[in-house]
This record gives structure tokens, sequence and C-alpha cells, in this order.
């Protein structure tokens, strides 16, 4: 009953998987060495005699029924006095023990866990366990979460050093497996092997060593035993084939964690120092999440992308041809509308989509010169290029235009913005226009892998704006706003002998010789109905096409060629 006195304590070491700490009986002046750890390793330091004979087949069947089993050890040392404990090593203080008994426990799985597995599954994304835990508990775990189907076979490898070969086991039975090919060649109706491989640690290092792991390494599923370097050493090696993320909790997960694709802490202790994103949730299903949302900033990124190239389209292969062309130029307000609110709001506003709510089986493109990229950017630019072009055939055809025959040499250049005081300016910023409005709001759609279009509730409102902005400067009789910009209005005197009220707002007076730009009532509706066509044209263009059934149709013709791989 007397106090114990710690007297050296060597902390847990994975590679040795055990723990060990010697005290001093005050009552009896004894010094005594406890020890913990794996089942496999304490017994490796007890004395033959006092290990029960059924000892490994108690704890390998504890470990099937999905059972964590920490054995502990004891023995009693000779010597009395405390300092010369710091004469023996670690190896000399824990040989020859005495087996105490087992400590046996279960970590049931979340709730959640399976509905995560399978949805990272459904998403075609792979997924594998590498754990510092026994292999049959690792087998338990898999099946339980539905990473092995249930009525898979399971073939465990292992070895008692990297320098023995590895022998197999069907963990089910616990006969020995000679040859493990015909059990692999063995598919299910999937096109699958039906039996899936767990190794241990050792047998890991000793496929490695071999160059064996290179055929093998896709069809293990649980990697077991695994030391901090095992670990690193298992990502490196799936790396090879893609794109890997790693989670986890514990110290000896923060070697794999940094050299991961993608490193997802689940807990507050070391490995969030060295992961890019922690968990707070502690759940598989963080690991959902992130793919779910990574999956939606990689759509969105390239969106906004092809956004800015139609914007760039516009701007440069109409805009700035049209008015090289015909000696024309936007007017100042309309420059700043166009680059400061239109563009800007509507970039911001596609990066504002929210992400899917299930993962799709179809990972987002990453190629930005990719098919799906030209087709939904070429598609979209040749439309515009197009009704811009009949937008200017349509113009020439109406009894109300005249061409503008002003000649821009003899404009005064500090006061540029009156090249844009004619029909052909006019068309040009209205088509434009609305094509810019439309650029953001095409690129809005997506439903794989982003929100639904109707759920970015930022395009709707800045989209709606613009649009009855732009429609009411189209379509409203000469008033402030459209004069601001110098569309649909005139000089003031000219806008009053048109039949229109006398404006109470200052106009400079208009560098054409008919002295305005309005547009009769009849061919503006004309016109805002062709533009409304132009952004049809598109949007069917992006729904049927880049994002609809002809894109399903061709990606069953002609599928991408990827890993097959077990899922």
């Amino acid at each position: 009953k007397g106090k114990l006195h710690i007297v050296r304590r060597f902390e847990f070491v994975h590679a040795r998987a055990s723990m060990s700490v010697v005290v001093l009986d005050e009552a009896t002046g004894k010094i005594h060495v406890f020890i913990k750890g794996s089942f496999e390793r304490v017994k490796s330091v007890c004395r033959a005699g006092s290990v029960p004979r059924n000892y490994d087949s108690v704890c390998v069947n504890l470990a099937y029924a999905g059972c964590y089993v920490l054995a502990f050890a004891h023995k009693t040392l000779d010597a009395t006095d405390p300092s010369s404990i710091k004469e023996f090593s670690q190896a000399e203080l824990e040989a020859d023990c005495d087996l105490l008994g087992l400590l046996v426990f279960r970590n049931n799985l979340k709730p959640d866990t399976a509905d995560a597995i399978a949805e990272l599954k459904r998403g075609s994304t792979r997924t594998v366990m590498i754990t510092g835990d026994n292999a049959l508990t690792g087998v338990f775990i898999a099946r339980e979460c539905g990473m092995v189907p249930q009525r898979n076979r399971v073939l465990l490898g292992e070895c008692r050093s990297p320098m023995e070969e590895v022998k197999w086991v069907d963990v089910d039975t616990m006969l020995p497996v000679d040859d493990i090919e015909p059990y692999l060649d063995n598919v299910g109706f999937d096109g699958f092997t039906t039996t899936e491989l767990a190794v241990s640690g050792t047998a890991f290092e000793r496929l490695c060593a071999t160059g064996a792991i290179d055929s093998l390494l896709l069809k293990i599923r649980i990697f077991a035993r695994m030391k901090p370097m095992n670990k690193v050493d298992c990502v490196e090696a799936h790396m090879k084939y893609g794109i890997i993320a790693m989670c986890g909790d514990g110290g000896n997960d923060c070697g794999a964690l940094r050299a991961a694709h993608v490193g997802i802490a689940l807990s507050d202790a070391e490995a969030s120092v060295v992961s890019p994103f922690s968990s707070a949730d502690r759940s598989i299903n963080s690991c959902v999440e992130l793919l779910r949302e990574s999956r939606a900033s990689l759509a969105s990124s390239f969106a906004n992308f092809a956004a800015l190239i139609c914007y760039g389209q516009v701007m440069c292969g109409m805009v700035k041809m049209a008015g090289f062309y015909f000696a024309i130029s936007l007017t100042q307000n309309m420059w700043l509308l166009i680059d400061g609110v239109i563009a800007t709001s509507l970039m911001l506003a596609i990066s504002m989509s929210g992400s899917a709510k299930r993962l799709d089986k179809y990972r987002p493109t990453s190629r930005i010169l990719g098919p799906q990229m030209l087709a939904s950017v070429g598609g979209v630019v040749m439309i515009n290029w197009v009704f811009s072009t009949m937008a200017y055939v349509w113009l020439f055809q109406q009894e109300w235009f005249r061409c503008n025959e002003h000649a821009t040499a003899e404009v005064d250049v500090k006061k540029w913005w009156l090249l844009g005081d004619n029909y052909e300016a006019s068309i040009l910023s209205f088509v434009s226009t609305f094509q810019f409005i439309n650029n953001g709001f095409v690129f809005n759609y997506g439903y794989l892998y982003r929100a639904r279009w109707y759920k970015n509730y930022a395009m709707l409102v800045v989209w709606g704006f613009l649009m009855a902005f732009i429609s009411y400067m189209l379509l409203a009789d000469p008033n402030q706003v459209g004069c601001a910009f110098r569309l649909n209005c005139g000089t003031p005197s000219v806008l009053e002998g048109l039949g229109f009220k006398k404006p109470t707002w200052t106009i400079e007076a208009y560098n054409n010789p008919q002295g305005h730009n309005v547009i009769p009532t009849g061919s503006r509706y004309k016109l805002w109905g062709y533009c409304l066509g132009n952004m049809a044209a598109t949007n069917f263009w992006q729904l049927f096409v880049v994002n609809g059934p002809v894109r399903n149709f061709l990606r069953k013709r002609r599928p991408l060629d990827r890993l097959r791989t077990k899922l």
C-alpha cells in the first residue's frame, strides 16, 4: 500500500509497439518493471512459461472480432538501488517478464462512417486503410464500414522480418495460400476481383524491397502494423498513380499527412500542425466534405476562366474590330460599366456558387485546353460572333439608319467618346453589353460539382439587375440614364424636335449630322429580342451540348483513358 516512485520511463515507440516503466515500491523497497504494448510485442519479451498455450489463438480471435488487444507484462528486479537502473538498456529491463493479462476494448464506428465511405466510392475515389493496429482488426473494421464488401475474400500477407518471404493466409479460415494469383483472377459482376489483400508492415517492406509492390499496390486494401515511415512510403507509392489524400489523427500519421497531396487532420494535436486541412468534426465525412468543396472550387475556377476568355473575345473580337472598322468607340461610362461593374461583379458571383450535395462519379476537367473547355468557350464565342455580325446586317437594312460619315481625324482627341455618337456604336454597345452579361450567366450552370444555377443567389441578383438596367436603356425613350451613356439620346434641341420632352439635364452636343442616335421604338424591341435570342442560343449550347445529353453521349462512346481500379 506504499507509494510507487517512477525511476525510469520509456515512452511509446512505434517501432517497438510498446512502452514500459520502472517503479520503486516504497513499502517493500523492490523495483518493478511494467510493460504495455501489442500482444505480439509483449509475448516476445515474456518468459515462455508465463504465456498460455492458447495465447495466440485468443488474441487473434479477439482481433478478428474487431477488438483492440493490448497485453501487459511485469517483472521484479534484483537491484535495490534506483541509481543503478540507469546502467541497464531498455531491452535488458524488459527481458524475461511474466505475462499479466490482456486489455480488450472496442472503438465502434461513428454513425456516418459507412455513409462517408459509400459516398467516396460513389465519387470514384478508392479508399484504403493504413493503420498501426492488428491486420485482423483492420479487416473487421473495413468490412463494417463498407470499404471491403462483406462477401469478398481477404488474404493477409505477413512475414516476421523484411528478409523473409511473405506468406499469405485466408483471414476467414486461417488456411495458408500458396499462390494468390488465381484468387485475384476471380472477377465479379463489376469486372474487378472479388479478393482483397491485406499486408502487415514487415510484409509491405518485403514487397517494396523485391519490387512486387508495383503489381500489388492497387490490390491491397489494408496496410496494418505500419510504422510512421511505412505510412510515408505507402502514401508516396500511391502518389505515382493519382492524387492522394490522407487523413489521420495521431502523431504517427504526421509524416504521411505531410507527404500526401492533401492532408486532413482529424484532431487538434500534432497532426493538425503539419496538415493543410484540419477538421473539428473528427469524422471521415470531413474527407467527403473536402472533396465536394474542392471539386466545386475547381469547377468554379474553370468557369471563371471561361467567362473571362469569352469576355476577352467579345472585347477584342467584336468591340475593338468594330471600333477600328467603323471608326467608332464606346463612351466613357460604357467602358466603366463593362470593366468596372459587369466583369467584376459577374466574376465574383460565379465564384460564390456552392458545392453539389453529392459526389459524382466523374471528376471535373483539369485541362484548360481540353475538349470540354474548348467546346464550351469556342461554342459561345462563335455564337456571339455570328449574332454580332448579323446585328450589323440588320442595322444596314433599316430605313432610319444613316451611316457614320464623320472623319475621326477631325475629332478632338480629348473628347474621344464623341466617336460613339452614331448608330454603329449604339448597336455595338447594346449587343456586346448583353453578351458580357450573358458570359457570366452561361458559365454559372452546374449540378455535378456545383449547386444548381438557381441556388447561386448572388448571380441571380447581379444578373437580374444588369439585365434590367441595360434593357431599360434600350427600350425606354430618351432619359437621363441612357443619355449618361450617350445611348438613345441626342442634342436637347434635336430631341425636342423629334417629339420628346426637352431634357432638363446637361447633354453635350452630338457629333453627327442628325444630332442624335435614337432608335425607333419598334426597332428597339426587335433589337432587344435579337439580344435575348443571342443569349438563348449560348445557353442552349451550354446546357444541351457542353453539360447535357451531347456530353453524356460522348462520354459513353469515347471515355477517357483513365486508371481502372476497384473502388
